[in-house]
């Protein structure tokens, strides 16, 4: 467990990939410092739109399942930790984003997203 937290911590230096970044605050084993650089991170490279909150893996690469799981990473890192009235209102925006990403049936583009966020929405 040690080792794993360690190689963990040494991938925090690059932050280039919204993915891993969001997955890495999901799971930072406790370390509440860890996951504040990190939400502070996604939040600069977060896409806003008409209230909407979401992200992307890179500016170049815009999968709309993709953004799906990154966005509800960074989801559940924010409400997974005590949210606070800000938390939740930063949170709104990502569960509207996500809502109108699902299709007619209340499904998402993939069975991943599907269970991912059923949690959510």
């Amino acid at each position: 467990m040690i080792q794993s937290l360690a190689c963990l911590q040494e991938s925090l230096s690059d932050l280039s990939s919204s993915y891993s970044s969001a997955g890495l605050c999901v799971h930072p084993a406790g370390d509440v410092e860890t996951r504040a650089h990190l939400l502070q991170h996604l939040d600069t490279v977060a896409v806003t739109e008409g209230g909407f909150l979401c992200w992307s893996q890179t500016a170049a690469e815009t999968s709309a399942s993709l953004s799906v799981e990154i966005s509800s990473y960074v989801l559940l890192a924010k409400l997974g930790a005590s949210p606070t009235a800000e938390d939740l209102g930063y949170a709104s925006g990502i569960i509207r984003w996500l809502t109108e990403q699902q299709n007619y049936y209340g499904d998402f583009s993939s069975t991943q997203n599907s269970l991912l966020c059923t949690n959510y929405t």
